[in-house]
């Protein structure tokens, strides 16, 4: 620890580290402590994990390689030694992997054309709240460098993603990434891309990441939601591998209600700019005989009344739709959308993800919309012996 904070100070030492914890290897470049990155048990057959995104970081990195090594084996080790109990494993990132680019808006902020302006700021003051007083440069440009999309960490967020796809291929668990700090809501996807043919229960590529914040925090204005929106294009992280924002958002919270406003534009259905959290749970009951049934009406794996069957459900043309059968109808009408019933979407070990958006700022009920998807079980025994090569 670092003896100048220290000083004057009790500080409470642990004679045994929690065993949840993995702790890297040497102390962070700012933040004199090393990282503490977790992994723990949500169950039989869920697991969660979360990387200590800040402790490590600087403009450039985010995490040492030595760290992400040291995560990924014992992250690979825990789920060996569960024998394939384990089947989904939730990871928390800080902040969105699978987000619109604003590299543009970067290169803007970045560029001589602020020069002027951060001159009149020095001088005289203007646009003081627009630039950060210690380093004098953009506050903005410093929440965009704490992106994994900045340009910076392009090439360590794609090892990530691989990492995670070939940990996912390998004990045949579907992972899944929970995100916040962005102040809005939106879900996005990694997945194979149309040449793989692979449909989304096989597909370890196939990555959701729900993105839910906050629920005190005042959310963006609506034209940066927009905007966000309509820089959803479908990325290509690399030949295999495409990414984009699944279009959840079919209307406005409470939209038609007294005294509610509209959140965002009408042809925006990908970013919610309002308060908002996440519901997240099995979409199947495991009972003692280990079957699975959804607890609505006796349905079971999927058989939704006017959902069909999983065979039958032929992908988009357009990617920005629904991949497979669980995210058929996502939004308001979708089966988990209320979040308080299974609705078996997502087969056996599969999640049922809920949205609940603040309708009205100025209620002080804090009523909700809620928009669902559910997020199938991953079974790729079929495929271990390709894509070795990344």
């Amino acid at each position: 620890m670092d003896s100048v904070q220290l000083r004057d100070t009790y500080v409470l030492t642990q004679g045994e580290e929690d065993p949840c914890y993995i702790i890297g290897k040497k102390p962070g470049p700012y933040v004199e402590e090393k990282s503490r990155n977790i992994y723990c048990r949500l169950g039989k057959h869920m697991a969660f994990a979360g990387i200590d995104a800040r402790t490590e970081r600087t403009r450039h990195q985010i995490n040492y390689p030595e760290t992400y090594d040291l995560f990924f084996k014992t992250i690979s080790d825990r789920l060996a030694a569960s024998k394939g109990e384990i089947k989904h494993l939730m990871l928390l990132l800080g902040v969105p992997i699978a987000y619109p680019r604003l590299q543009w808006l970067e290169n803007i902020l970045q560029s001589p054309l602020i020069g002027p302006l951060r001159f009149l700021n020095k001088r005289f003051g203007i646009a003081g709240s627009f630039f950060n007083q210690f380093d004098g440069n953009v506050d903005l440009l410093d929440d965009l460098d704490d992106h994994y999309t900045a340009h910076q960490h392009k090439k360590e967020r794609k090892e990530l993603i691989l990492r995670l796809q070939d940990l996912a291929k390998k004990h045949s668990v579907r992972i899944s990434i929970l995100s916040g700090d962005v102040h809005l809501a939106a879900v996005g996807r990694f997945y194979s891309n149309a040449k793989q043919n692979i449909k989304a229960e096989h597909d370890w590529r196939y990555i959701p990441n729900v993105i839910s914040s906050a629920i005190t925090n005042k959310p963006p204005p609506t034209a940066v939601a927009n905007l966000l929106a309509k820089r959803n294009k479908i990325h290509h992280l690399d030949s295999e591998t495409d990414e984009t924002l699944l279009e959840i958002f079919n209307q406005n919270p409470g939209v038609g209600e007294p005294g509610v406003k509209p959140k965002s534009a009408e042809n925006n259905h990908a970013t919610m700019p309002s308060r908002n959290y996440a519901i997240i749970c099995e979409s199947s009951h495991h009972n003692a005989e280990g079957a699975m049934s959804n607890g609505v009406n006796g349905h079971t794996n999927g058989d939704v009344v006017g959902y069909g069957d999983n065979a039958a459900f032929t992908p988009p043309k357009n990617p920005r739709e629904p991949l497979h059968m669980g995210e058929k109808g996502a939004g308001t009408n979708h089966p988990a959308a209320q979040g308080i019933n299974r609705t078996g979407l997502g087969g056996a070990n599969g999640l049922d993800v809920t949205l609940r958006v603040e309708k009205n700022p100025s209620d002080n009920q804090g009523h909700t919309q809620g928009y669902g998807f559910s997020i199938p079980a991953l079974e790729s025994g079929g495929y271990k012996g390709q894509g070795e090569k990344w």
